[in-house]
């Protein structure tokens, strides 16, 4: 279960009429035109039902073509009856801007982590001191000191063997690079020789 419940938005959506009567339970009506509203049934939003009256009300909707899923007695409105052809269009509520609030209040300082919490309900990792880690215990997440124990010193390599001399890939000496080839070297020039010698 999400603290927050993803919903849909459209900017540009157009004020219609419900095609059917409302009583305080009904959770379904039809609505005459959804021209730019919200279209993906999974999603909810949020509508407005004869607003500025006394009866206003606010739903959560989910769509399937013109007929609306409701439900009822949202963001501080209770349910009411509704006549035919009573004014709908979505909005954006209080209760969705509350929670934009939550999520940006709840951090308060540089360095803080959102995090999902009992209920769920969001929360704040304050940032960790220096040198530590942020770990999980399998279901939260909090900063603790890195731990050494059973991690072995990386021993130094061993070389054994005597390496053969080296030579150019015409048969030169490794004397006649040094001597010849890179009388004056240019900066090239070490770096292959770093390279060909070790």
């Amino acid at each position: 279960m999400a603290a927050v419940t993803r919903r849909q938005y459209k900017g540009a959506a157009v004020q219609t009429t419900t095609t059917n009567a409302l009583t305080t339970v009904e959770t379904s009506c039809g609505i005459t035109s959804n021209t730019g509203w919200p279209s993906t049934a999974s999603v909810p939003y949020y509508v407005v039902i004869d607003p500025g009256t006394s009866s206003e009300e606010k739903c959560l909707a989910t769509t399937s073509g013109l007929t609306l899923t409701l439900t009822r007695g949202q963001d501080d409105t209770t349910a009411t009856t509704h006549t035919s052809g009573a004014t709908i269009y979505p909005i954006f509520s209080a209760d969705e801007a509350d929670e934009a609030n939550l999520f940006t209040s709840t951090m308060t300082t540089r360095g803080d982590l959102l995090t999902m919490g009992v209920g769920p309900t969001v929360g704040r990792i304050a940032v960790g001191a220096a040198s530590t880690i942020l770990r999980s215990d399998g279901t939260d997440a909090a900063w603790a000191s890195l731990s050494t124990a059973g991690i072995a010193a990386l021993a130094s390599p061993t070389f054994t063997g005597t390496p053969a001399a080296p030579t150019a890939a015409d048969g030169t000496s490794s004397t006649q690079i040094a001597t010849t080839a890179f009388a004056t070297p240019s900066s090239d020039q070490y770096v292959l020789c770093s390279s060909v010698f070790g």
